[in-house]
């Protein structure tokens, strides 16, 4: 029988490349990569369909060997080959270039604005109920003072 022929070459890896506005940031073979993009995960192995795809904030994850890395990576684009990714960022980041005490405070200063953003909130909710209350309060009163308008056609309606 005749061999097949794949499009595959023997090695069945990703070519990663990262870039940012400083230059070529990281170049790696890997197995397998997920990646978060705007409108969720997308995974991608050697032989994806060509594609373009807009990263969001979250974790690239890039397996090799039975090793995974992980890297920052905030917003960009990806564009995917058979067996190339790249990826153009505004920024990724290794976990050793990561400042742990800063994201501490970073997410400890969001959250209080957003506990005080939640707060604010919460009163002009509070504002609208009392200002719905008080319209069907005062319309309901109405009710009670109404006099009620005779067109005069009424009469013939209960014949």
């Amino acid at each position: 029988m005749a061999e097949q022929q794949t499009d595959f070459p023997n090695e069945k890896k990703i070519n990663l490349k990262i870039t940012t506005p400083r230059g070529l940031k990281f170049v790696e073979k890997a197995d397998m990569l997920i990646m978060r993009c705007v409108d969720g995960d997308l995974g991608v192995l050697p032989g994806h369909m060509p594609v373009s795809a807009v990263l969001g904030d979250g974790i690239l994850h890039i397996f090799n060997d039975g090793v995974e890395k992980q890297l920052a990576v905030f917003g960009g684009i990806a564009q995917i080959e058979s067996r190339d990714v790249d990826i153009f960022t505004t920024i990724a980041q290794h976990p050793e270039e990561i400042d742990l005490e800063r994201a501490r405070a970073d997410r400890e200063k969001a959250e209080a604005a957003m506990q005080e953003e939640a707060e604010v909130l919460q009163i002009q909710n509070t504002q609208a109920l009392l200002r719905r209350s008080l319209v069907r309060i005062e319309v309901s009163s109405h009710l009670e003072e109404a006099d009620y308008y005779d067109d005069g056609g009424s009469e013939d309606e209960n014949n």
